[in-house]
Formats: structure tokens, C-alpha cells, sequence
């Protein structure tokens, strides 16, 4: 399969950022080379690489809508190595956006550079997985819960399972404590905004296993898998 990079789409051309520079530059690819460029919304393009910066757009390879079920992810960080197999693997299972956001017993705090290094994994992800849709990573401030999705927070403390609270909605937003769990104020706060507790299981499961398998369970229920 031919390597795909992710481009900045304007006017006929394709823009690179240094992580895609430096991604090149490893491809060894010059001046004149085919290179098929990605746009993050669903298309991929092919082009002819002008130099390492930008590249000629020359014709569409393929356009894909979105997935029918939309799936966003509220994660507190982790140990890096930890939190990166999750945010890949939430990737190339297709989520629609993963929101970084800071709890009462989140030992490694999210920041601006943690931001920025998830977008990175997000977007490697994506392309090794063939993906056309990069998932939006943002902060809690900035994400708006989507109006009738079904809200739930993965606690053990939940008496209802992940498996028996999938609806037919076609919208998730599913919510991830840190290591040490949520606190009762937490609880109550994601009561407040209409979230249901539920557990995927009777055993507690470290973070980055509670991720992929609640997105698998709900692909699954959902009939995408």
C-alpha cells in the first residue's frame, strides 16, 4: 500500500507541516514524486511533490462519507505510553473526536504540548489504518456535547453494563476516569449533564483496555463490526 501524508488542502495545492516535512524527508521522496495527500475531511488526493513544503494537487484518488455511528471520547491523561495505544487505537477504529481534560485524581495533567503530541499519534494513526477522517483532539472547554447522543461514564460503580445501555442512537460520548477513578463530585457533575454510569464489566479493566473495548462493544452492538 502506497503511503499516505496529511496535507493542508488550498487552492490546488498541498501544504505540509514539519511532522509530514520530516515524514518525507524519511520516504526519501524529491522534487516530482507521486504522493498521495490526505486531507483529514475524507478525501485523498493525488499529487506531484514540488518541493518538501507543498506538493501539486492533481486529481481526487477517493471521497468517503463519515461513519454512521459517531463515537467521541472524554479521556483524563495517562502515562504517555499508555495513553498513545489508546489514542491509536481509538483512531483507527474511527472515533470522531477525543476531548483531553484534567480530573481531581489526574496525576499527569493535560496541556497544551500533550494537545499537540496526541494530534500527532491521531494523525500517524490514521494513516496506517487507511482512515480518511482525523478525529478532532481538543480540550473539555472546547468540546460541545452533542445534542440527543446517548451519554455514558465507565465506572465500576455502574449497575447497568456498556452492552445492555447501547441504544439506537447513532451518537456516543463516552467518558473515561483517570487511574485512580472518578470522585463522587465528578459523579455528580456528569449526572448533571445527563450521563448514565455503566461498567463494561464486573472486573476493572486499567484505561487504555476500558477504551478500546467499550468502542468495540459499541461497534459491535451497532452492527460496524
Amino acid at each position: 500500500m502506497s503511503e499516505n501524508f496529511f496535507g493542508f488542502i488550498d487552492d490546488g495545492f498541498a501544504h505540509f507541516d514539519e511532522h509530514e516535512k520530516a515524514h518525507i524527508k524519511v520516504m526519501r521522496m524529491i522534487k516530482g514524486s507521486k504522493i498521495r495527500v490526505m486531507d483529514g475531511k475524507g478525501k485523498l488526493f493525488e499529487g506531484t511533490l514540488i518541493d518538501k513544503d507543498r506538493a501539486t494537487i492533481d486529481g481526487l484518488i477517493e471521497s468517503t462519507i463519515p461513519d454512521r455511528i459517531k463515537i467521541h471520547l472524554i479521556l483524563s491523561p495517562i502515562r504517555w505510553e499508555r495513553l498513545r495505544f489508546a489514542v491509536e487505537k481509538a483512531s483507527e477504529f474511527g472515533v470522531s473526536t477525543i476531548v483531553l481534560t484534567n480530573f481531581d485524581r489526574t496525576t499527569r495533567k493535560e496541556n497544551e504540548s500533550k494537545i499537540r503530541k496526541v494530534s500527532l499519534v491521531v494523525r500517524d494513526a490514521i494513516k496506517q489504518s487507511g482512515t480518511l477522517y482525523v478525529p478532532v483532539v481538543e480540550e473539555m472547554e472546547n468540546f460541545k456535547l452533542p445534542e440527543g447522543a446517548t451519554k455514558l461514564i465507565l465506572d465500576q460503580r455502574g449497575e447497568s453494563t456498556l452492552r445492555n445501555s447501547v441504544n439506537d442512537h447513532e451518537e456516543f460520548v463516552l467518558a473515561f476516569g483517570p487511574e485512580g477513578g472518578f470522585t463522587d463530585r465528578e459523579r455528580e457533575f456528569f449526572n448533571s449533564l445527563g450521563f448514565k454510569m455503566v461498567k463494561i464489566w464486573s472486573r476493572t479493566l486499567r484505561v487504555e483496555t476500558a477504551v478500546v473495548s467499550a468502542i468495540s462493544i459499541v461497534r459491535f452492538l451497532k452492527c460496524e463490526i
